[in-house]
């Protein structure tokens, strides 16, 4: 499928694997954003985190399984950041965007992925009324470690991690607004750029050097897409050594559109997850993607799923979960 074009097919891959169903009553709108860690020494023993907006954070092993839970309050949007630099050495973390307090909450992840020590000051508040979307952003280039928060209004922020003896805390490095609601976000490591998903609007670039440059928006990710249907939901970024791919929720339509960054942000096409042994994945929030291998189980990395309408294997309806989805598949069915 070539820029400028919609797509007549709609591509279909399976998922291999879900999680347990979260932690809420059918019919609640409470699984929402996921995020994965990998536990380097021993990769089957990496994490999926995912965010209840009802209850807090919820932690899955590669199988589904959930093997721990924080009720920490309404989490919406999750993300993990490795070889982080604080308390002068360098740590994995998993943040979150807290709505109860309108706060960033930070946990340290131990080396082995057993424990989770929640590391930030609780008495920290964005200016933000209603925290949203949210990512981080490890600027490896320069030592420094970001948090970037919104709302519903459009409003955005970003925030400095800094570590003094005991904990995390945060200076505000810059704050601006978009047209519209937004939501998703994520970092563009390689190209220095924050993708922010505006629901009606599309996708648009930010420079994260100087924020004073314009922002562009992503050609054929809003409404002259017949491919897509509002919301524009999570985000995501796929990136080896020879493929740089940005991911988008189509929401409205339970798609999942794919733009090539690495070839001018060409539009690929949309793909879905259909059921067969899992139930697909509907009305998708957040997503998340691996881009290396896993162990032997998924040596290409994954792609992870909020599924918004889930069914049990008699297709009953269940309280919402996450699905996970060999990259492989994905890869197979773009060519």
């Amino acid at each position: 499928v070539s820029a400028c074009q919609s797509q007549k097919t709609v591509l279909q891959v399976f998922a291999n694997a879900e999680t347990d169903n979260c932690i809420a009553l059918q019919g609640e709108d409470a699984a929402d954003d996921p995020a994965f860690w990998l536990n380097e020494s021993k990769p089957e023993k990496s994490l999926i985190f995912g965010t209840n907006k009802k209850y807090g954070l919820e932690v899955y092993n590669l199988s589904g399984e959930r093997i721990a839970d924080y009720p920490i309050g309404r989490l919406n949007n999750v993300d993990v950041s490795l070889n982080v630099p604080l308390f002068d050495t360098t740590i994995d973390i998993v943040a979150a965007s807290n709505r109860d307090y309108d706060r960033i909450d930070v946990w340290a992840i131990d080396s082995m992925g057993e424990k989770l020590t929640l590391i930030s000051d609780t008495t920290m508040k964005t200016n933000l009324k209603g925290v949203y979307g949210f990512c981080l952003w490890n600027d490896e280039l320069n030592g420094r470690a970001f948090a970037f928060v919104n709302n519903k209004d459009g409003m955005v922020e970003q925030w400095e991690l800094h570590s003094d003896s005991s904990q995390v805390t945060f200076s505000l490095v810059n704050a601006f607004e978009a047209a519209g609601q937004v939501e998703g976000m994520v970092v563009d490591q390689t190209n220095r750029l924050l993708y922010l998903g505006e629901e009606q609007g599309g996708i648009f670039a930010y420079n994260l050097d100087e924020a004073g440059v314009e922002r562009f928006r992503i050609d054929m990710s809003g409404d002259e897409n017949e491919d897509l249907s509002y919301d524009i939901e999570g985000l995501a970024i796929f990136s080896n050594d020879s493929t740089h791919l940005l991911l988008a929720s189509s929401q409205g339509n339970f798609k999942y559109a794919v733009f090539d960054i690495g070839n001018n942000y060409t539009y690929l096409g949309v793909f879905e997850i259909a059921s067969g042994t899992f139930d697909g994945a509907e009305e998708t929030d957040g997503i998340d993607i691996y881009a290396a291998p896993i162990g032997d189980m998924y040596p290409k990395g994954i792609l992870i799923a909020q599924d918004g309408f889930n069914k049990d294997s008699e297709g009953k309806a269940v309280p919402q979960n996450f699905k996970i989805v060999d990259w492989r598949e994905i890869e197979s069915v773009f060519n």
